[in-house]
C-alpha cells in the first residue's frame, strides 16, 4: 500500500471514530439485550448509542458499514 492511500485510511478511520464507533455498537447491544432481559419491550439499539445531535450518519449505516448482524 502506498503511503499517501495509508494517509487517506488514516483520515478515513479519524473520520469514522474506528476502532470505537464498532466497539459502542458491540457494548450498546449488550445493553440492548440486558435492557430486553429485565423486561423492556420496546428497547432499541439507537437508544444506547452516544451519537451526537448533528450527526447525519444513521445508525442502521454504521452497522452495515461494520456488518454488524446481533444475534438472537
Amino acid at each position: 500500500m502506498p503511503e499517501w492511500q495509508f494517509t487517506q485510511w488514516q483520515h478515513y478511520a479519524a473520520r469514522r471514530m474506528l476502532p470505537q464507533r464498532r466497539i459502542e455498537l458491540y457494548l450498546a447491544q449488550i445493553a440492548m439485550w440486558s435492557a430486553k432481559a429485565a423486561g423492556v419491550q420496546n428497547a432499541q439499539l439507537t437508544d444506547f448509542l452516544f451519537d451526537p445531535e448533528d450527526e447525519s450518519d444513521e445508525p442502521a449505516d454504521a452497522a452495515a458499514f461494520f456488518k454488524f448482524s446481533p444475534r438472537k
